[in-house]
């Protein structure tokens, strides 16, 4: 297939459909484990159905939101963030030019080989990795280490709006928290862009640690783009020009995620969107990807504790894939 097939959006003929029903038969089949909507629910499967995304504000209790912010610093301050990172203090704007012009899109094996990461045998403290790399993101595998995450990513009440906005019980396919810096280079994410991660069946989950603002690196998404595919198609990356050519900054159609922490926000990211880059202090934004997955699925993506697998419910278990499980 020509790769550049795979940035073309479109709604799914009938072809697709079927196709959908044979290699995912296994997410469709546990439809039947799927509960009764609420009436919040319907409302929030009306709201992305429309626009493209719902907003839960102060979703997390007090409380709740606490214990995450605290579980978060204490990863971050033990350094469990993935590495090798990406160093914004070795990026050299001649030598890197060519990467920087594409994006800084690459696998961290290509980072690596283009020397621009940093690993653990360099790291020695959080404060020593902020000073001496510049790292844009930090991403920690919270699900791994912290319980209350968990609760958070299995919640049967978002979970059930996922399940029905997509027609299947899809899969938790990735799972993980990622602490945002201003940096002079944007990357992949802080550029408008569609995502590829299936082409018609895909939800996120956006869960805010931090109070998000204008100064700190909004998401932002263009309303109804999960549904318009005339527009920003067939390129991997849109330029800023060309998105503020048809939607200005102010229009009311470019939804900023100004939030306060313990929102949630479940979005269909097959729409236009980008991450704005911090000016100022830092975004601490969780994050969870949903879509369905064939059966005997190989990779592990992250690592859910045995025993928590255990104390799901059948249909909070048909989230999470086989292959993720893992024992203490």
């Amino acid at each position: 297939m020509n790769q550049r097939k795979n940035y073309v959006f479109s709604p799914p003929n009938v072809f697709d459909k079927l196709r959908s029903r044979a290699v995912y038969w296994n997410n469709y089949a546990n439809n039947k484990l799927i509960p009764t909507l609420q009436d919040k629910q319907i409302d929030a499967l009306k709201a992305i159905q429309e626009n493209g995304f719902v907003v839960f504000e102060n979703y997390l209790s007090g409380d709740q939101l606490e214990r995450v912010q605290n579980e978060f610093h204490q990863a971050l301050e033990e350094m469990k963030f993935s590495m090798p990172c990406l160093a914004q203090t070795r990026i050299d704007p001649e030598r890197h030019s060519a990467l920087i012009k594409n994006h800084m899109l690459g696998s961290i094996s290509d980072l690596e080989k283009q020397g621009v990461t940093f690993n653990a045998s360099e790291a020695t403290s959080y404060n020593q990795v902020i000073r001496d790399f510049k790292p844009s993101t930090l991403t920690l595998p919270m699900l791994q280490y912290s319980g209350s995450y968990r609760r958070i990513w299995t919640d049967p009440f978002l979970l059930g709006i996922v399940a029905r906005y997509l027609g299947m019980v899809p899969k938790l396919v990735e799972a993980y928290v990622r602490r945002n810096f201003p940096v002079p280079y944007k990357s992949m994410n802080h550029f408008w862009h569609r995502d590829l991660n299936n082409r018609f069946h895909l939800l996120k989950m956006f869960v805010f640690l931090s109070d998000c603002t204008l100064e700190t690196g909004p998401h932002e998404y263009i309303k109804g783009s999960h549904r318009n595919f005339q527009e920003f198609n067939n390129q991997r990356y849109f330029e800023d020009a060309e998105v503020d050519s048809l939607y200005p900054e102010g229009d009311s159609r470019r939804a900023l995620s100004v939030v306060k922490a313990g929102t949630v926000v479940i979005e269909d990211t097959r729409g236009v969107h980008r991450a704005n880059l911090p000016t100022t202090g830092f975004r601490d934004l969780g994050f969870a990807v949903f879509m369905p997955l064939r059966p005997f699925y190989p990779h592990q993506n992250y690592k859910f504790p045995e025993d928590a697998y255990q104390s799901l419910s059948d249909f909070q278990k048909a989230f999470i894939p086989d292959s993720c499980v893992a024992a203490q």
